[in-house]
């Protein structure tokens, strides 16, 4: 991401201790303020029946997802 964005031919989002290392003369990095960012994040895993101990993984995530409207 970091090349593109320097090379003109891309922007991009990071989170704050990401930027915090970024050492790049070549990109401007602003914080967007006064914004609540949601990061939707999903859960990968193979395509079969699930195992207990990956049920029991998945059951909380479920919840949370349920809990907040999602």
């Amino acid at each position: 991401m970091l090349t593109l964005v320097g090379a003109g031919d891309g922007i991009g989002f990071a989170i704050g201790s990401q930027v915090q290392t970024w050492e790049r003369p070549d990109i401007v990095i602003r914080p967007l303020a006064d914004l609540a960012p949601t990061l939707t994040t999903y859960l990968l895993r193979r395509q079969s029946v699930p195992s207990e101990p990956m049920k029991r993984f998945i059951q909380p995530m479920k919840n949370g997802a349920a809990s907040s409207g999602d």
